[in-house]
């Protein structure tokens, strides 16, 4: 009983932490309304492409600062 009451203990903080970090994100009203799935290693190659200087709808919003 007491792994039990210590596990139910622990899931109730990380439960409290996950309420807490959720609601320091980003507003609703400042979410992107159209967004895109970009896989990670396209990712990457879409941020070496911003290095070099290119400009794409995808960098904007990879590069967008969300704060």
């Amino acid at each position: 009983m007491r792994a039990a009451e210590f596990l139910r203990g622990l899931a109730d903080m990380i439960d409290a932490m996950d309420d807490k970090s959720s609601n320091d994100s980003v507003d609703a009203k400042e979410k992107d309304e159209n967004p895109v799935f970009v896989p990670p290693l396209q990712q990457h190659i879409e941020l070496a492409k911003a290095d070099q200087g290119k400009d794409s709808e995808v960098i904007q919003k990879l590069t967008r600062s969300e704060h």
